[in-house]
């Protein structure tokens, strides 16, 4: 930012330089074209000869005689041929006023310095009159010259502030991938050290015969290894399904579904860990079986993480409500829990891949942070969507919208 706030300190900074060089090559360019054009003009004698006359006439006469006789546009067309020979194409004004005139005396105390004026003395032979000359639309020159250029760098410094937010914005991301993947690596670690610790433990007991002949104990170690290999599979699966989602690779099994089959379904295989935590389900199904085009798998898996997240973070008795509803020809299921809510600085990085929400004192809830992402890409691959409400200690819930199949 500060690389950012010297470049364009500096770019103002040559753009007013160039502003101020423009104005002293104006100012020289006229003053040079004013100069010639007098020279030019005085080297005419026949024509010095017509200015003097028309000069002393009285005031009255002196427009009508220099415009009459053809002065005024020869001066007027020599002043304009010596600007273009210095690329100045502007529409001027030309006076020829007395020294002592109060015109004169106003624009010597104009304060814009528009006006550039010439004594006639060479032309007429006595130096009584100014030619002046006035450029009202002066800023054009300017804008013509160094305008572009500022609209140019204004721009530039613009697009190079927004690649500077872009870069910071891809680097907090990066940094904020990179300390979930960490996390997740130190979670994978631990998730996986307590079955292969089983595993290496039972089958040890085994090779060395610690059963003697009891045929009970050999079964049980036998169990032990079986019932950690399934948690090493379903945890193997887990990663390897949601990088599966990410890719397009799954070929979606949908069919015409009633989704209360696929909620009670999935609360089944959460009935047990929900009997050991004292909790319950409440159910509110108000859509009256609408059909969904959904695949059963896939939503029985969206609802079984749902459903284990909210007795995963609860410190109580967990009770979930599970409602549906038809709303604007969409089918709506609300998840509520009673957990312990997730504060809303995080509400907006809990469908991240590996993301974990801070959960304080709660030590015991285990996982890869990447269950509610693979629900969100489950809910958007069958056009729907998934909204998080929740406060802390007071419970979350969770807003699912899926197109209901039109009859």
């Amino acid at each position: 930012m500060l690389i950012i706030l010297a470049l364009l300190a500096t770019q103002i900074k040559w753009i007013i330089y160039s502003i101020r060089f423009q104005d002293k090559v104006f100012e020289k360019s006229v003053e040079l074209a004013l100069s010639e054009t007098m020279s030019t003009l005085t080297a005419d004698k026949p024509f010095c000869k017509k200015v003097k006359d028309c000069l002393e006439c009285d005031t009255v006469r002196l427009e009508t005689q220099l415009a009459t006789s053809g002065v005024w546009q020869k001066i007027h067309d020599a002043i304009a041929n010596e600007l273009k020979s210095y690329d100045i194409d502007l529409d001027y004004e030309m006076f020829i006023l007395e020294n002592e005139s109060e015109e004169l005396k106003t624009l010597e105390s104009d304060e814009k310095g528009l006006y550039y004026s010439r004594c006639m003395g060479g032309l007429i032979g006595y130096t009584g009159y100014q030619l002046v000359v006035e450029f009202p639309s002066r800023t054009r020159f300017f804008f013509a010259t160094a305008g572009y250029m500022f609209v140019g760098s204004v721009v530039l410094i613009l697009l190079l502030i927004i690649s500077l937010f872009y870069l910071l914005r891809i680097y907090n991301r990066e940094l904020r991938i990179a300390e979930h993947t960490k996390e997740l690596l130190n979670n994978v670690s631990h998730e996986f050290k307590t079955p292969l610790s089983s595993i290496a433990l039972a089958s040890n007991m085994i090779r060395k015969k610690r059963y003697g002949t009891d045929d009970e104990k050999l079964g049980n170690y036998a169990e032990l290894i079986s019932k950690e290999n399934r948690k090493l599979q379903n945890l193997v699966e887990s990663l390897l399904r949601l990088e599966a989602v990410e890719r397009n690779e799954f070929d979606y099994n949908r069919e015409d579904t009633a989704i209360e089959d696929l909620i009670k379904e999935a609360a089944s295989t959460c009935e047990m860990l929900l009997e050991e935590k004292l909790g319950q389900i409440k159910y509110d199904f108000q859509s009256e079986g609408a059909p969904v085009f959904v695949d059963k798998l896939h939503f029985v898996n969206v609802f079984v993480n749902l459903l284990s997240n909210a007795m995963k973070y609860s410190k109580r008795n967990p009770n979930i409500n599970i409602s549906t509803r038809i709303e604007n020809e969409n089918l709506v299921i609300l998840v509520k829990d009673n957990g312990i809510g997730i504060p809303a600085k995080f509400q907006k990085y809990i469908f991240d891949k590996y993301y974990r929400v801070p959960t304080g004192d709660v030590h015991d809830a285990k996982g890869f942070g990447i269950g509610l992402a693979y629900v969100k890409q489950i809910v958007e691959a069958h056009n729907g969507t998934i909204i998080v409400e929740s406060t802390s200690s007071e419970g979350t819930v969770f807003r699912i919208e899926l197109p209901v199949i039109k009859a």
